[in-house]
């Protein structure tokens, strides 16, 4: 079961991206050498670099790729959705039985609402196994989205906090 069902436009997502790495690049440069905050900022610099890739290839490239024949269409963006406790909680029992592995494929898996690669009639498995395929720099970009909307005091998309259940 999911909550803050929000329709996130690759555009906008990316530009939201490009400000965060900008303002961490201007963090960084007002720090003095030997900062203990700079390996840090470095590592999120590079995350949200990533996330902005893997918006930029489900934009622009990810519907003509034959190495990902399962997103089939062009768009603008896909809605996904914060997962429920119970939910999350079934995630980390299954991430328990695989041995610690694929815990973002399935709350990615779980968190798409609407997408190119995501059926509706595909069962838990198989959208887990579909959300294996894609680029890893979007199953990146996925979860960390996901992970925003289930943040309580909100996220930089601007969604609702409620968990009025969709």
């Amino acid at each position: 079961m999911t909550f803050n069902k929000t329709y996130i436009a690759f555009d906008e997502s990316i530009d939201a991206l490009e400000d965060e790495i900008e303002d961490i690049t201007e963090q960084l440069a007002e720090l003095e050498e030997g900062n203990p905050l700079i390996p840090q900022l470095k590592t999120k610099r590079t995350r949200l670099a990533t996330q902005r890739k893997g918006a930029v290839w489900a934009r622009d490239r990810a519907h003509d790729s034959d190495d990902f024949p399962m997103w089939d269409d062009a768009v603008d963006g896909v809605t996904l959705a914060a997962v429920r406790a119970g939910t999350l909680d079934g995630i980390k029992s299954e991430v328990a039985d695989r041995e610690g592995g694929g815990s973002d494929l399935l709350l990615i898996a779980d968190g798409t609402v609407e997408a190119p690669y995501i059926d509706s009639d595909h069962s838990e498995e198989q959208r887990a196994g579909v959300v294996g395929q894609l680029h890893p720099y979007y199953q990146d970009w996925a979860a960390a989205r996901i992970d925003e909307l289930m943040d309580p005091e909100g996220n930089v998309i601007g969604s609702s906090d409620s968990p009025k259940e969709t």
